[in-house]
This record gives C-alpha cells, structure tokens and sequence, in this order.
C-alpha cells in the first residue's frame, strides 16, 4: 500500500480507540497522535462504555477489536454506531481473520479491517486510507496482499462505490468472479453486476483491459 497524503480538516478530528488490553488501546491511541491522524483520542475497554462515549464524543472515526469482553461486542458496537444520524467511520483491528469474522465485519457496516499482524506503517496508512474514504480490508500475511484502488488513479475512489473498490482490489489480484464470491460473501450474479459496473464506469470494455490498463500501476 502506498502512501497517502494527510486529509486536512479546520476542525480538531475526534477518534476512539476500544479494546480490552490497556497495552494494546494505549499504543494504537499514541500512533494515532503521533501521525497526526486524530486531535482527540478516547480510550475505551468495554463496547457499553464506548457506545457512550461516542454519544457524547461524536468521533470521527473508531478503531476497534472484535470481542469486547463478549464474542463480538466489537461488532454489536459497530452495528448500534452505524444507526446514528452522523456515524463514525470503524476500523476492525483483529488478531482474527477467519472468513466468517471477516463476513460478519462487513455485514456489520466496518469500514475497513485490518489484522494486527500488520506493522505500524502499515496500519497508519491504513487508517490515512479510511480516513479519506477509501477502505482497506487487509486480512494478515498469510492471505493475499491487499491492493488500495486509490493508487492506482487518483479519480477512482471517486468513481466507485466503497464495495466495487473491494471487487476491483480483487479483479486487479486475477480473482475469478466464483473466487470474489467466495471472498466476500456474494451471490455470484451480484459479483457480475459488480464488474460490469466497474468496467464501465472506468470505460473499459472487458476484464483483459482492465488488468492491461493497471497492471503496472497498481500498488500493494
């Protein structure tokens, strides 16, 4: 993944950071300062109190686990955050990235995933991506690299929506349309509306020109 530049703001961004070990909140909540990418940040250990504190805080963005001190709290948070007026974007931060986790994030309305075998590099561009709109949903070095399809032209990210950039990540890897069905838990017909969509909203005419036109362009 390359780099992105800072997403600048007038106003001060508000993050929060939810997770049951302090060690692990305490050290996403200095990167996040470090970098730069949150003004304010909130450190929270149960998804109750971060539900809370997101009702009084109104953050930006939230980066959480999944399980709170309950299977999936992170998720349930998610959800219950995604039916406010203004939502936060969320970031799953996981030590998990088994399928159905996987699945059960992007039913739950995350906005990118990230598993923590990434560096820190790796994640603060990660949430620089979010950030500006354009989710990464990297599931740990022993899956396929993740590809950001907003480095590859600079008027994509505008182009698509957050689920045909997911389906373009994927078309760039040479996923055949079972295997992106697979991968994301879609109906096969769905994933083929997906490409054709995608193709002509980049002016392509097939698959082939797709991976012609990118190939070299596309960064990991």
């Amino acid at each position: 993944m390359g780099d992105f530049p800072e997403v600048l703001s007038l106003r001060k961004r508000k993050s929060v950071v939810v997770d049951s070990f302090p060690v692990m909140r305490d050290a996403v909540a200095k990167l996040l300062k470090q970098h730069r990418l949150a003004d304010v940040v909130e450190k929270f250990d149960t998804a109750h109190s971060a539900f809370k504190g997101c009702l009084q805080l109104r953050p930006d963005f939230l980066i959480t686990d999944v399980d709170l001190g309950g299977s999936r709290m992170g998720l349930d948070l998610c959800r219950s955050l995604k039916q406010l007026d203004a939502p936060p974007q969320v970031m799953v931060f996981s030590s998990t990235s088994a399928p159905n986790i996987v699945a059960d994030c992007i039913s739950s309305g995350a906005d990118s995933f990230v598993h923590r075998s990434a560096d820190p590099a790796y994640f603060v561009t990660a949430v620089r991506a979010m950030i500006g709109d354009r989710p990464v949903w990297y599931a740990g070095e022993d899956h396929e690299a993740s590809i950001d399809v907003a480095c590859i032209g600079p008027n994509i990210a505008q182009a698509l929506t957050n689920r045909e950039q997911e389906v373009l990540a994927l078309l760039l890897q040479r996923y055949s349309n079972p295997e992106i069905s697979n991968r994301l838990f879609l109906a096969r017909q769905t994933v083929k509306n997906y490409v054709s969509s995608i193709l002509q909203k980049l002016e392509l005419s097939s698959r082939h020109e797709l991976l012609t036109t990118y190939a070299e362009s596309s960064c990991r």
